[in-house]
């Protein structure tokens, strides 16, 4: 899963535990920590926004000047 994703043939991947709260618990104990030791998953987020966490710096579409006529 981790070659798929790093050659570019997936963006992500769904979750879906046998139970609920106990599989995401275990999820989140046993898997997300080695998925953040090898730099697939964050530990934090850099900006205060989602363009921030995207890396988008400029919100396209907004805020363009109007030529005056």
């Amino acid at each position: 899963m981790q070659e798929w994703f790093e050659a570019g043939a997936c963006d992500g991947f769904w979750l879906c535990p046998d139970v609920y709260e106990d599989g995401i618990d275990t999820f989140v104990d046993e898997v997300v920590p080695i998925l953040q030791q090898r730099g697939l998953f964050h530990n934090d987020y850099e900006g205060d926004t989602l363009r921030d966490h995207l890396g988008v710096e400029y919100q396209y579409g907004m805020n363009q000047p109007v030529a005056s006529a």
